[in-house]
């Protein structure tokens, strides 16, 4: 697996992670948050906030699916398999952008 590969799966992961929720305005600058199916009530939100506020916190979890999957499949990433890279570096290696 290149690390191309292996970012391209973690941004699907964000993706498809992040699509499972949806933000519902309530009033002023204010939301909530639900799972994007039939029952996005407010009674059943996950999360309330500012309509920023439920934005981070989607996105968090976006995030967070596509940071496991690099942990899950780097090691099948030559380019991340030195022993002699600390974090830092695997972390700039995979934040640059194509």
């Amino acid at each position: 697996m290149t690390l191309e590969e292996l970012m391209n799966d973690a941004s699907q992961a964000c993706i498809d992670e992040r699509e499972t929720y949806l933000i519902m305005f309530t009033e002023g600058v204010n939301g909530y948050v639900c799972r994007n199916d039939s029952a996005a009530i407010e009674s059943r939100a996950l999360f309330k906030g500012t309509y920023r506020e439920c934005q981070v916190w989607v996105e968090r979890r976006g995030i967070a699916i596509a940071l496991q999957v690099v942990l899950l499949r780097m090691a099948k990433v030559t380019e991340l398999n030195d022993e002699s890279m600390t974090g830092k570096e695997i972390l700039k290696r995979i934040a640059r952008l194509l």
